[in-house]
């Protein structure tokens, strides 16, 4: 657990799945990728949903939701899905789906979105019941009409779903939601990524939602397969290191499969994990 402010946040390991390396490291050679993320047979490198939790002012919020268990046989057996394991994490910590309050999706991914429903004969029902669901305008009209490159990542069945939950909050462009959570758009991996900042009057972590999905993702040039400009996530990946790095901010890391987060040292090679840390 970590304090800032009056909250305290923990990382959640909600789930384990798999995905291409070569989509995952972009034009990264594969002897240098495979050295950070170990491939299977099949060339797949084993990922985390890593969920943040963020509790205090009454209030239990949820940053992302991760793939969850709407998958066919066949999805299941393609990304080496685990078990959703979000129940058991919450009762950690007291807590259930129900104590829930708000969701901050970084963006409507499959991998993101998923696990904020369950399959109720052919339909997708609410996880959530009591919960508010953040996300940015932009990226809501991105995944109801997604371009050829990312439409195998939006599921129309999750995003249907999602464009009929009753307590959709729309943001256009960066917020303070709550004093000391605050969330700043990334449009490099997809548009209107969102990530999240908290903060206090000497602390603060961001979660790096899919623009730094992974400590092995600090170097600029080691972008995913997956962004939609390559380009514009080195340029903003550099000014959101540059500036974690003059603030002291520390890393979440939403897709690590070992760590959790960590503070940022400058290298001979650029901006690089000083020391790995736990929530």
């Amino acid at each position: 657990m970590m304090q800032i402010g009056d909250y305290r946040l923990y990382s959640l390991d909600v789930q384990d799945f798999a995905l291409d390396g070569g989509a995952m490291f972009g034009v990264v050679p594969k002897v240098l990728w495979e050295k950070l993320a170990p491939a299977d047979n099949l060339n797949r490198v084993m990922l985390k949903t890593r969920l943040l939790l963020i509790s205090g002012h009454g209030r239990n919020i949820l940053v992302d939701t991760g793939m969850g268990t709407a998958w066919s046989e066949k999805l299941r057996t393609i990304h080496a899905l685990s078990e959703f394991r979000l129940e058991s994490a919450l009762q950690a910590h007291g807590l259930t789906v129900q104590d829930i309050t708000d969701i901050i999706y970084t963006h409507l991914h499959f991998d993101h979105v998923g696990g904020a429903f369950m399959p109720a004969g052919d339909r997708l029902e609410p996880v959530f019941p009591a919960a508010r669901h953040f996300v940015q305008k932009e990226n809501l009209l991105s995944a109801k009409h997604p371009n050829q490159k990312e439409k195998v990542s939006y599921s129309a069945a999750f995003v249907d779903a999602f464009a009929n939950l009753s307590r959709v909050e729309l943001l256009d462009g960066p917020a303070e939601l709550y004093a000391g959570i605050e969330v700043f758009v990334s449009n490099g991996h997809t548009k209107g990524q969102q990530l999240v900042r908290v903060s206090d009057a000497s602390l603060s972590l961001v979660h790096g939602a899919d623009l730094v999905p992974s400590s092995a993702h600090l170097p600029l040039p080691w972008v995913m397969g997956f962004d939609i400009e390559p380009l514009t996530v080195i340029d903003e990946k550099t000014a959101l290191l540059e500036q974690m790095l003059e603030k002291s901010e520390m890393l979440f890391f939403g897709h690590d499969p070992f760590n959790e987060a960590a503070t940022l040292k400058r290298g001979e090679k650029g901006i690089m994990v000083d020391s790995f840390i736990t929530l």
